[in-house]
């Protein structure tokens, strides 16, 4: 590249496309090339879904960017690298791009990686960021339930690692609201912590909110945890009553 190019992450929220912000719509118009992150088995891209109403395909390129579901830094390194030269190459000539992704791209997002890439190569692109509704906003806005009030202090943080009653009795001593992200797999070991601690009454569960399949759960007796997607969460908490 000769010219410096742009580049904005957006976040286009948990799934609803009413809940895209202004800023991020106008970027995603204004865009040539809209890259988006894509499983390596072949799944539509869930940001593309939601931006797809707004696309002009005659004169906007959409270009996926293949990326494996995996902790594995010896399979995601690569392909992160790979990614980044994509997008190089693609906005050579100082051209706009936009990438998609769910909820505020600097929250669990997979954007921080990238600019980490394209940083490493050294590639002349301008990064601006536009961040987006939350998956657990959206889901307690829908529930009709405070996230914090007054001084009251909040836990945001991936579920697979906080999901035993010990280390969740210990947050709940020191946090008013606990948000598990990413619930999935782990589900099951919340929900029998959730029950060891009597908590199940404090406890919200919500799965692809905003999209036309989310489920928002007050009781956690009545869903089976055993293989919940992965974009879902658990709000836990011991304010006033949800």
């Amino acid at each position: 590249m000769t010219e410096t190019a742009t580049l904005i992450a957006i976040g286009m929220g948990p799934g609803d496309p009413e809940l895209i912000t202004l800023k991020g719509l106008r970027a995603l118009q204004a865009a040539d090339v809209i890259f988006v992150p894509q499983s390596r088995d072949g799944d539509q891209s869930l940001a593309l879904r939601i931006a797809e109403p707004w696309i002009d395909r005659a004169r906007q390129t959409v270009v996926a960017l293949p990326l494996p579901m995996t902790r594995d830094a010896g399979q995601l390194r690569p392909a992160w690298r790979a990614a980044a030269e994509t997008i190089a190459t693609e906005l050579n000539g100082r051209r706009r791009g936009a990438y998609l992704l769910l909820g505020d791209p600097l929250l669990y997002g997979t954007f921080v990686y990238l600019w980490r890439e394209l940083a490493a190569i050294q590639a002349p692109v301008t990064i601006t960021i536009i961040p987006g509704v939350t998956s657990f906003a959206a889901a307690a806005a829908t529930a009709g339930i405070p996230l914090a009030m007054s001084d009251e202090r909040m836990i945001i943080m991936p579920a697979s690692y906080e999901t035993d009653a010990a280390t969740l009795r210990r947050l709940l001593t020191d946090f008013e609201t606990i948000v598990l992200m990413k619930a999935g797999s782990a589900l099951p070991a919340i929900v029998a912590a959730l029950a060891e601690l009597d908590l199940l009454d404090r406890a919200l569960y919500a799965e692809r909110v905003g999209m036309p399949e989310e489920l928002i759960v007050r009781d956690l007796r009545t869903i089976d945890p055993q293989r919940r997607p992965y974009l879902s969460l658990v709000i836990i908490r011991r304010g006033d009553h949800i």
